[in-house]
Parts: C-alpha cells; structure tokens; sequence
C-alpha cells in the first residue's frame, strides 16, 4: 500500500471518528436538556464537557427555548 493510499484511508476514518463523536455529544447534550441532568461535568473530561456545553447553548439558540425538544 502505497503512503498515499495509507494517509487517505486515515484521513476517512478520522472523519468518520469525528462524526461519532459529533453525533454521540449531540445525543448527550439533547438528553441533557430534556433531563435537565448535567451528567457530562461529572463523567466525561473537561474539553469534551466542555463541546457538550457548546452544544446545548447552540440548540437553545437555534430553538428559542427548550420546549422544542420536549415536542415527541
């Protein structure tokens, strides 16, 4: 295999790392909202907690208020 062959398979599996984490913090962050339950702070390390954060003020934002979530 050739080097460039290697760095393109990486390159694709790190955008697929990435979207795993991006889809599994949202997850979190919504189910932090709808339980109102800050699990992230206490078992995950500062940065990512800190990208959970991000998110839940980002889905506030962009939905005015929590209530949006609560719609099923």
């Amino acid at each position: 295999m050739s080097k460039n062959d290697e760095i393109k398979k990486l390159k694709e599996k790190i955008e697929e790392l990435e979207f795993q984490k991006d889809f599994q913090q949202d997850i979190i962050a919504d189910m932090e909202l709808i339980t109102g339950v800050d699990m992230s702070k206490k078992s995950l390390p500062k940065t990512l907690a800190k990208e959970i954060e991000r998110k839940k003020k980002q889905r506030i934002k962009e939905n005015g208020s929590m209530d949006v979530l609560l719609i099923v």
